[in-house]
């Protein structure tokens, strides 16, 4: 059986973390019996507020020891965009042992979360062993990506409310065999079908969420329709492909197309909540 360490605080958790490095394994205390092996489990369920998701004036802040299901159930003023985010990653079977910290680490089968909290503006509030810092989500990003130091973790998540005249589409694509997921998150205003001040945000298999401004700009203007759809679609491959510094890749060029066309007819597609 593997070792249990049961942390009472952020701080605790974050020793534990440093202590353990890559052999840690965070669960949630549902999941503090099952076996791992050549792992350390780390119960979080006693850590207090750390699975809170909750809702002060215009602001949403979710505990990164949060569930799928839970923050499904909880969380509104994001539009529909984290549900339907969390509805095509994880299944009804598996929402309610998916955390949100689990979904930030970047080799995790639900990182795609990332995508969409990009998209509302999220804010990570960051501990350590010595405190903590809040600092946007593309800059946590980029710093998983280099390599957090030892201890620090997300410990929670926040966004400001959307205004419900914003439209919101995700979307992703799971191409299997092993190979990285590509996902794509729109956010949008329409005026008679005309798209307003739109913003998309793609994760390829070669590069974190990252801001799209070439295709977003393609789309700015444009009546809603397939052929304009499609256009941008292109445009965000190619746009991905450069940022990646990759010469022209049809299989992954077309991933990117089908997640980008996906996520913007989906914003059409889904009603804007009352």
């Amino acid at each position: 059986m593997p070792k249990t360490q049961i942390p009472q605080t952020l701080t605790g958790l974050a020793r534990v973390l440093a202590k353990h490095g890559e052999r840690a394994s965070v669960v949630a205390s549902a999941d503090a019996t099952k076996t791992v092996s050549n792992r350390v489990l780390i119960n979080v369920g006693r850590i207090r507020g750390f699975d809170n998701v909750s809702s002060r004036g215009a602001k949403v802040k979710i505990g990164a020891g949060a569930h799928f299901g839970e923050v499904l159930r909880q969380v509104k003023g994001e539009n529909g965009l984290l549900k339907q985010a969390i509805s095509m990653m994880a299944n009804p079977l598996v929402r309610n042992r998916v955390t949100v910290f689990a979904a930030l680490l970047l080799d995790s089968h639900y990182f795609d979360l990332a995508t969409a909290l990009v998209n509302l503006g999220a804010t990570v509030r960051v501990q350590s062993l010595t405190g903590n810092q809040t600092i946007p989500i593309k800059e946590f990003l980029m710093a998983a990506a280099s390599g957090l130091n030892p201890g620090e973790f997300p410990s929670s998540v926040e966004f400001t409310k959307l205004d419900p005249k914003w439209r919101v589409g995700f979307f992703r694509v799971n191409p299997g065999g092993g190979r990285p997921t590509v996902s794509a998150s729109v956010k949008t205003r329409l005026r008679r079908n005309v798209v307003m001040d739109s913003e998309i945000i793609v994760s390829s298999s070669t590069v974190i969420p990252v801001h799209a401004p070439a295709a977003s700009r393609a789309l700015n203007r444009k009546p809603l329709n397939d052929k304009n759809v499609k256009m941008v679609a292109a445009v965000a491959a190619v746009e991905l492909l450069e940022m990646a510094e990759l010469e022209a890749d049809a299989y992954e060029q077309s991933l990117i197309e089908v997640a980008v066309s996906r996520a913007i007819r989906r914003v059409n597609e889904a009603p804007i909540p009352a």
